[in-house]
């Protein structure tokens, strides 16, 4: 037999009713001033204390029984049916070898989550998206720029448009995925180029004034639209925020649109694409350079001379990494027929 005190709350009133519980026979007891009445175990679920905390039993029709006498309460566990699952997890919990492997099971877990689950899920959300949401996005990212990190364009407007006709007329010859190509200047990006959700393609004006050929920039803007085929941008943005704004999007809440906006300059610049991401751009990069017959070498090019000519700028290649490796397929490629 198992007697202990406690506070008993009727769950009609938050009075709390000094009570004594006796645990026999398979039922838990409890008797006090006015109240005298039995419960058989399999309706009784014993909360486990936290620290210092009282315990909670609870009863039926929402009554609860409050007791600070843990050993009590520990044995009130063991005594519960067999099937219960809060004896189960009080056994659990009591075992140092269930517990450090459940410390290993959740650390792979989240291990696994964070490599390879929610990057499957940036992918499927960035599909299922309600429409109009990644421009939503892409416009108010390149708006955050606007404000902090870009500059109207210093390159003439024959210049621009010179560039603009040129990859227009490969589109009409080849797809291309729905894009807007922007110049804009910026002594934070230096020589860059980078695509935004929704399909914004901004270069900067050194990526411009460095390159030898327009060729070279072509090549560029090719491996951009390699990522907005992709999604690599917004696909980044999600991933970043993790699960929790993976689920908004999913679910169309798109009340934090612009933190997403807000935090993805800062990502495409810091953090760049993973290599896989790089990999899938420089695929459609190159499988565009050859149908458009311009020399896949091109874009080795313009990498090898922005990082001879500006080592310690923030640039085109800070933001991809693994460059030397990656270009030996655009040194190797035969040009078009």
């Amino acid at each position: 037999m198992t007697r202990f005190s406690g506070d008993f709350f009727d769950g009609i009133t938050s009075r709390a009713h000094p009570v004594t519980a006796t645990l026999a026979d398979g039922q838990l007891r409890i008797e006090g001033d006015g109240i005298a009445f039995a419960v058989p175990l399999d309706g009784v679920d014993v909360a486990p204390p936290v620290g210092a905390a009282r315990g909670v039993v609870h009863l039926p029709e929402a009554r609860e029984l409050h007791s600070a006498d843990h050993a009590a309460l520990a044995e009130l566990a063991r005594a519960m049916p067999s099937g219960h699952p809060e004896r189960w997890a009080r056994h659990l919990e009591s075992r140092l070898v269930y517990a450090l492997g459940a410390l290993v099971i959740s650390v792979l877990v989240m291990f696994t989550g964070l490599r390879w689950g929610i990057p499957a899920l940036a992918l499927l959300a960035s599909y299922t998206l309600p429409a109009g949401v990644d421009q939503r996005i892409g416009e108010e990212s390149l708006s955050v720029m606007e404000k902090f990190s870009l500059s109207p364009s210093t390159l003439s407007a024959v210049r621009q448009r010179a560039l603009a006709d040129k990859l227009a007329t490969q589109c009409r010859r080849q797809a291309c995925p729905p894009h807007r190509l922007l110049f804009r200047d910026s002594r934070l990006f230096g020589a860059n180029a980078m695509a935004l959700p929704g399909g914004t393609v901004v270069v900067t004006d050194a990526l411009v004034k460095q390159s030898q050929h327009d060729e070279q920039v072509l090549a560029v803007i090719a491996h951009e639209l390699g990522h907005v085929q992709h999604r690599h941008s917004l696909r980044l943005a999600l991933q970043s925020v993790g699960a929790g704004a993976i689920l908004v999007a999913v679910t169309g809440d798109i009340g934090s649109v612009t933190d997403l906006a807000a935090g993805l300059p800062s990502l495409l610049l810091q953090s760049g694409y993973s290599r896989d991401m790089e990999r899938e751009a420089d695929a459609y990069a190159l499988r565009w350079l050859i149908a458009a017959c311009i020399p896949p070498r091109r874009f080795a090019d313009i990498l090898n001379r922005l990082d001879t000519s500006t080592p310690d700028a923030v640039g085109l290649l800070s933001s991809h990494p693994g460059t030397a490796d990656r270009l030996q397929p655009f040194l190797a490629a035969r040009p078009c027929p």
